[in-house]
C-alpha cells in the first residue's frame, strides 16, 4: 500500500513538474518573434508566395523550349487504300484504288518546338512577377497588423495583471479596515452599517479580482493563439506598464510622407495599378503574330507480321518556322482588352481611396496621441495628490480627527486614481503602436 503511494505521488510529482516547464516568460519583442513563425496566418501567407513563385515559373515556361516523344501502334483489319490513275496501276480505269502497307504499323517520333515571337506571352511573364512582389508585400502588411494586434493584446495583458496587484493591495488595506471596524463594533464604537459598508467594500474587490483573473485568462489564450504556441503552454509576461512612452511630437505631413513610403498595403495598391497596365498590354499582344521554330525525328514501320527483328525503320526528320496569325477570336481579345480598361480604373480609384483613408486615420490618431499625453500628464498628477490626500486621512484617523468612512474613501480614490494612471499608459502605449502600424513602421522583427 506504501509503496502504491509513493508511486502516485511521483506521478503527480512528475506532472506537476512537466506543467512547471511550459511555462513560458516572454517580453513584448520575443512575442513578436515568436509570431513571425508561429502565426498560422502568416505561414498560409508565406505559403502562398511560395505558390506564386511556381506559378511563374509555369508561365515563364511559354518562353522555353517543349520537347515531346510520342509512338502509336495500329492494326488494319484492311489495308490501307491509296488512289491512283488507272494507267498507272495497269488498269482501264479513270482511278484505281491499290491496297498498301502492312497490317501491322508502328510509329514514334521526337518533336522539338521553341517560341521565336510570342509578345503575350512575355507579358503574362511581367504580370506573374508583379504578382511575386504582391504577395511578399501583402505578407509584410499581414505582419504589420499582426504586430499590432499582439501588442495590444500584450498590453491589454499588462493592464489587467497591473489592476489586479492594485485591486490586491486595496484588498488587503480594505480587509485590515473591515477588521477594525468589527473590532470597535464589538468595542460600541462604531456603527453595524460600518461594519456592513465595510463588509460589501471587501466582497466587491474579491469580485472585481474573480473578473480580472478570469479576463486575463482569456486573454493569454488569445494572445498564444496569436503567437502560435501551443494551447498547453501557460505564459507571463515579462515587460511591464508603469514605463511610459516618451511624448514623441509627430506630424501629420510628415506621417503621411512615411505612411506613402513604407505602408504596405499603399504598395500593394500601387503595384495592382501597374500590374493592370501589364495586363492591358498582354491582352492586346495577343491580336500579334506568335512565331515558333519547330522540327521533329521520326520512325514508322509497317509488315504483317510481328517479327520485329525484321522491320525496316526508314527516318523522316524536318525542320522549320511556324507563325500563328489572330483573324478572328470571337471578340474574345476585345473583350479582354475593355476588362483591363476597366481593371485600371478600378485600382486607380482604390488607391486614391486607400490614400484618403491612411490620411484621415493618421489624422485622428494624431488627435488621440495628443490627448493620450494630456491625460497621462493629469493622471499621473491626480496619483500625487490622491497618495498625498490618503497619508493625510491616515494621519488624521489614527489620531482620532476623523472617520473610518472618510479614510476608506480616501483609499478608494487613490485605488482609482492608479486604475487611472495604469489605463493611461494602455493607451498611450497603444496608440503608440497604431500609430507605427499607420506609417508602415510595425515589424515582427
Amino acid at each position: 500500500m506504501k509503496l502504491k503511494n509513493i508511486m502516485i505521488s511521483l506521478l503527480l510529482f512528475s506532472a506537476f513538474q512537466g506543467k512547471t516547464q511550459t511555462v513560458k516568460r516572454i517580453s513584448l519583442s520575443e512575442a513578436l518573434a515568436m509570431a513571425a513563425k508561429g502565426n498560422k496566418q502568416v505561414q498560409i501567407q508565406m505559403l502562398e508566395e511560395i505558390r506564386q513563385k511556381e506559378f511563374t515559373k509555369e508561365v515563364r515556361s511559354q518562353l522555353l523550349p517543349s520537347v515531346t516523344a510520342g509512338g502509336n501502334y495500329l492494326h488494319y483489319f484492311d489495308r490501307q487504300v491509296i488512289f491512283l490513275p488507272g494507267s498507272f496501276a495497269g488498269t482501264t480505269k479513270p482511278v484505281q484504288d491499290i491496297g498498301v502497307g502492312g497490317k501491322q504499323a508502328f510509329n514514334g517520333w521526337v518533336a522539338a518546338s521553341q517560341p521565336l515571337l510570342n509578345e503575350a506571352a512575355r507579358k503574362q511573364v511581367k504580370a506573374a512577377l508583379y504578382d511575386e512582389k504582391i504577395q511578399r508585400e501583402k505578407t509584410a502588411d499581414l505582419e504589420s497588423n499582426l504586430g499590432e494586434q499582439i501588442s495590444i493584446s500584450y498590453f491589454n495583458m499588462l493592464l489587467m495583471q497591473s489592476q489586479i496587484n492594485l485591486q490586491q493591495q486595496s484588498l488587503l488595506r480594505n480587509e485590515k479596515a473591515l477588521r477594525d471596524t468589527r473590532s470597535l463594533f464589538a468595542q460600541g464604537r462604531s456603527l453595524k452599517a460600518d461594519t456592513l459598508r465595510a463588509f460589501i467594500a471587501v466582497e466587491n474587490l474579491k469580485s472585481a479580482i474573480s473578473y480580472l483573473r478570469n479576463n486575463l485568462e482569456v486573454a493569454g489564450i488569445h494572445l498564444k493563439r496569436l503567437i502560435g504556441i501551443d494551447d498547453i503552454a501557460a505564459i507571463e509576461l515579462s515587460d511591464t506598464l508603469t514605463s511610459e512612452v516618451p511624448a514623441m511630437a509627430y506630424e501629420l505631413g510628415d506621417a503621411l510622407e512615411t505612411a506613402g513610403q513604407m505602408r504596405k498595403d499603399i504598395t500593394v495598391r500601387q503595384l495592382l495599378t501597374e500590374k493592370s497596365k501589364v495586363v492591358l498590354a498582354a491582352a492586346k499582344a495577343a491580336q500579334l503574330p506568335q512565331l515558333s521554330a519547330i522540327g521533329q525525328y521520326q520512325l514508322q514501320a509497317q509488315a504483317d507480321h510481328f517479327k520485329l527483328g525484321q522491320y525496316v525503320w526508314p527516318p523522316t526528320s524536318f525542320a522549320g518556322l511556324q507563325i500563328n496569325v489572330p483573324i478572328f477570336s470571337g471578340s474574345r481579345i476585345k473583350s479582354r482588352i475593355s476588362q483591363a480598361n476597366v481593371q485600371i480604373r478600378q485600382e486607380a480609384i482604390g488607391l486614391e481611396d486607400l490614400q484618403q483613408t491612411v490620411k484621415s486615420e493618421l489624422a485622428a490618431l494624431l488627435m488621440q496621441w495628443r490627448e493620450a499625453n494630456e491625460q497621462l500628464h493629469i493622471q499621473k498628477r491626480t496619483v500625487e495628490l490622491a497618495m498625498l490626500s490618503y497619508d493625510m486621512m491616515d494621519d488624521r484617523y489614527r489620531n482620532g480627527l476623523s472617520t473610518r468612512l472618510e479614510l476608506t474613501d480616501a483609499e478608494l480614490a487613490l485605488t482609482q486614481s492608479k486604475i487611472n494612471y495604469l489605463q493611461a499608459v494602455y493607451n498611450q502605449k497603444v496608440i503608440q503602436v497604431q500609430l507605427k502600424r499607420a506609417q508602415g513602421l510595425l515589424k515582427l522583427q
